[in-house]
């Protein structure tokens, strides 16, 4: 165990440690001395740290001490040497000196003097006053013109006034100028404090000599001014600023008028000029050295102001009138800036502001004519939006004028058969869109000059679509989330809302509803008179139709009925009637070319007992053949059922004389047996002159054999083309080929179990060619 280690304070050294202690005692030293080293430290931390905030307060008094000690000792040296004897004395001389002057006249050159410097001090304050940072202070300035004014006239009384009073005089009439320059500058600025302005108001009123009512004019006049001169920049921005200057000077002359400017202004009369305290705390001036000098008339000089009171019903009529006048500039304003723009987004969003601002104005102003304001506001708005819906309907018009409509070239083949498509490469990338619209085009048979139109009126009918997007826009706009005021606050502020919600948007619409109906009827009426020039059948079609469908799709947009126009439903059939005329004209004149004509009757191809025809002659047959190929190659997007029902109406009157033609003759025709007939061009077996001689004999017997075999042909033709040419809302009609054909069984002298056999064999070669002409079938074939 180690002994108990020794007293530190007994030991000379740390070798007599080591030499008379083992080690274990020597350590148990060390940590000993170890502890109360840090027993030491921590309270030695806490005694410093306890007192450190009194030691640095102490520090800092004793530094201050040491300054006032320095200055004492300045103060104490300077008095030291104003105490000297020759300084006392120099001091009493020229204070004897100065009674003597006084007392022995010289008082007039030094008062002269000392008004000159003053005045020379009033203008360079007033000048200084004008040009100090933060807006300068009018009244400080006005003082300081009516002082010098008053000094300028004292001196120039006295009669011996040097030059220089009468320059400064001059310098004084300028500043005076700059002074009302200022003046109005300084109302011109909005969001400035009431008393500022007060004090600028009060300024001019000392200058000028004004009263309560003057000032009141005054002010009004510059603010007016002021928005006259923003309201000729015709913009958005400006027209907001006008309005926010318009609220500002009404809140302005609330606030000023007439009780605070009225105690403001009889304060400046209430003591002398020169004892006014901003006066004489100007160093400028100098008043501690030159007061004393100065004429005591100068010195006792009050401001003069008109005390005329004013009452606050004579500042709500100044401000109806001047409101009246503001108003016209506004509404002067915004027309002017309308005329400017043609962008309806800009001019509804204008809209939304403009009013916005201007109904919060009034309804914080209580104006009796706020009403009637508000009213011409929203009409000049409402008339440059209608304007915009009339432009944005006329352009219909627009884009079908210049169109080709005289002269028009038929569609190319290329252009004309879908299946040439499938020939093309199209970008699929992105969906089948190119694809769609290739399809589109030749369904509809757009060409080069129809599709350059069809794009006109899409671009028209997008811009339509757009402005009819910001009629709704206008309705479900929400008036009550952006104005700092409520609806009810105005005398008619339900009517007011309900008119900008339900009124302007709903007489807009109806606008733009019977423009687009004007254009529409204008452009058929174009297209109308394109036809009666004479212009092409097949363009006018296509054109009339893509008039058609977008009319149709304007009047879904809006609701409307839709009902055609009169011009539309007299231009249709008299198109179509004029295309099939062309068309079964060219088909005639291609059929009526020369040609080997059938000199005999197919009775071979004939079938049953008796024999009867089962097919079309030739000659019918190939009349079909070449309509189907003359309607295909004009296009056949434009045979719709009405076009195709006016071609079968026109083909029906004319098929009898085509296809029966001049009477036949008995050397014409020969009949068949058994396959082989005889022609002139084919002569039978045997000897000519037996033929001859048979035709003689038998004459009589077969000319109405041959002749009867002819007329049951074309009764046969008769009833497949009746059947054909069939029309779903056609009314009976006694002419044409019923009568025809009623003509031909008498003449054939068929029974009516053969005319019954006929028609159904007509019937049933039809339903296995009709494809064969696929635009003549009608409904329900």
């Amino acid at each position: 165990m180690a002994a108990h280690p020794p007293d530190p304070l007994s030991l000379t050294s740390w070798e007599e440690a080591f030499n008379h202690h083992p080690l274990p005692t020597i350590h148990n030293l060390s940590q000993q001395l170890r502890q109360h080293l840090s027993a030491n430290r921590a309270q030695l931390r806490s005694l410093v740290g306890a007192s450190y905030r009194d030691l640095l307060g102490t520090a800092e008094r004793i530094v201050d001490m040491d300054v006032q000690i320095r200055a004492v000792e300045v103060e104490l040296g300077v008095i030291g040497r104003r105490c000297d004897g020759g300084v006392v004395e120099r001091v009493g001389a020229n204070l004897k000196g100065m009674r003597g002057v006084v007392e022995g006249g010289e008082r007039r050159m030094w008062g002269g003097m000392a008004g000159t410097r003053v005045l020379e001090g009033c203008l360079r304050a007033a000048e200084r006053g004008m040009r100090r940072r933060g807006g300068g202070d009018a009244l400080g300035v006005g003082k300081m013109v009516v002082l010098g004014r008053v000094l300028c006239k004292s001196l120039v009384e006295r009669g011996d006034a040097p030059s220089v009073v009468h320059e400064l005089g001059r310098r004084l009439a300028g500043l005076r100028r700059k002074l009302l320059g200022f003046v109005e500058r300084s109302i011109r600025e909005l969001g400035v404090d009431k008393t500022v302005l007060v004090r600028t108001l009060c300024g001019y009123a000392l200058v000028t000599s004004s009263s309560a009512r003057d000032a009141l004019r005054h002010f009004l006049q510059v603010r007016a001014e002021q928005i006259e001169a923003r309201a000729e920049t015709a913009t958005e921005a400006g027209i907001l600023q006008v309005l926010e200057i318009y609220k500002e000077t009404l809140g302005d002359a609330r606030t000023l008028f007439p009780r605070m400017f009225a105690e403001s202004l009889s304060r400046l009369g209430k003591s002398p000029l020169l004892q006014d305290a901003q006066v004489r705390a100007l160093t400028e001036l100098n008043l501690d050295v030159y007061g004393v000098w100065i004429a005591p008339d100068v010195q006792s000089f009050t401001p003069w102001v008109r005390h005329e009171p004013l009452l606050a019903s004579e500042v709500n009529e100044g401000l109806a009138a001047w409101s009246k006048h503001v108003q016209g500039c506004v509404l002067g304003a915004v027309t002017a800036y309308l005329a400017s723009e043609t962008d309806v987004h800009a001019v509804l969003s204008a809209r939304k502001k403009i009013v916005s601002q201007y109904l919060a104005l009034l309804g914080s102003a209580s104006d009796a004519g706020q009403s009637q304001a508000t009213r011409a506001l929203r009409s000049a708005f409402l008339e440059r939006l209608s304007t915009s819906a009339v432009d944005c309907a006329r352009g219909g018009r627009a884009a079908l004028e210049g169109s080709v409509v005289n002269g028009g070239k038929p569609v190319a083949a290329e252009e004309r058969d879908m299946w040439q498509l499938a020939s093309r490469d199209f970008d699929n990338s992105h969906g089948a869109l190119q694809l769609r619209q290739a399809v589109l085009q030749r369904r509809h048979g757009r060409d080069g000059p129809t599709r350059a139109v069809c794009e006109r009126l899409d671009a028209w009918v997008e811009r339509w679509n757009a402005f009819w997007e910001v009629i709704q826009r206008m309705r479900s706009t929400k008036w009550d989330d952006d104005l700092d005021f409520d609806f009810d606050d105005l005398d008619d502020g339900d009517r007011v809302l309900d008119a900008l919600v339900k009124e302007d948007p709903e007489e807009l619409r109806s606008t733009l509803r019977q423009a687009t109906t004007d254009t529409i009827r204008e452009m058929y009426e174009y297209l109308q008179k394109a036809f009666n020039a004479g212009g092409d059948a097949a363009m006018l079609v296509r054109l009339l139709r893509e008039v058609h469908r977008r009319q149709r799709v304007l009047a879904e947009r809006t609701g409307a009925a839709g009902s055609d126009d009169e011009i539309s439903k007299s231009l249709f059939p008299s198109l179509h009637c004029k295309l099939a005329t062309d068309i079964v004209g060219r088909t005639l004149k291609e059929h009526d070319r020369p040609q080997k004509k059938q000199l005999v009757v197919p009775v071979s191809l004939w079938d049953g007992s008796p024999l009867l025809p089962v097919q079309p002659s030739p000659a019918t047959f190939r009349l079909l053949s070449l309509l189907q190929r003359t309607m295909a190659e004009m296009g056949s997007y434009l045979w719709t059922a009405d076009a195709v029902d006016v071609l079968k109406a026109v083909l029906e009157e004319m098929l009898p004389s085509i296809i029966a033609g001049p009477p036949s003759e008995g050397g014409d025709t020969k009949a068949m047996t058994n396959g082989h007939g005889h022609g002139p061009d084919m002569p039978a077996e045997g000897d000519e002159d037996e033929v001859k001689t048979g035709l003689v004999v038998n004459g009589d017997a077969k000319i109405s054999e041959m002749a009867q075999k002819q007329h049951t042909q074309l009764l046969f033709d008769a009833l497949y083309l009746q059947r054909i040419l069939r029309r779903p809302q056609a009314a009976e009609n006694a002419e044409g080929l019923p009568k025809w054909a009623t003509e031909l069984a008498e003449s054939a002298e068929l029974d009516t179990a053969s005319r019954e056999r006929l028609t159904k064999s007509a019937n049933e070669y039809w339903k296995r060619t009709y494809l064969l002409f696929a635009l003549l079938p009608p409904q329900g074939s």
